[in-house]
């Protein structure tokens, strides 16, 4: 699968726009610097992030059914291992919880997992 992180952003009040940064460390509860939300991080396709500007912390190069597909998988963007966790109920993309904490970068591939 050839997908990159297209931007990355953090959002660190509610009612504040998204802060975009080249890299960002992912902790055990989300990106550093993040509000504390219900799911760790929000993944998102960058047709979606365009169309309806979510607020995604990781805005990937690759199709938005792609992505809904990766429920269940666990995946990694640079240093950092996700699992994909579920689809949001009212907005684009899927939530994702850090297995393994670890810097993600603008351009880092996303590889997922093989059992």
């Amino acid at each position: 699968m050839n997908a990159t992180v297209s931007s990355l952003y953090i959002y660190p009040d509610s009612d504040s726009p998204g802060q975009e940064v080249d890299s960002v460390d992912v902790t055990p509860s989300g990106p550093e610097g993040n509000r504390s939300k219900k799911h760790a991080v929000h993944l998102v396709s960058v047709d979606d992030f365009v169309a309806t500007h979510p607020k995604a912390n990781i805005v990937l190069d690759m199709d938005a059914s792609v992505l809904a597909r990766l429920v269940g998988e666990v995946v990694r963007l640079g240093a950092c291992t996700l699992r994909v966790t579920q689809s949001p109920s009212q907005c684009a993309g899927v939530y994702a919880e850090v297995v393994t904490p670890g810097t993600i970068t603008v351009d880092d591939e996303l590889q997922v997992a093989t059992a």
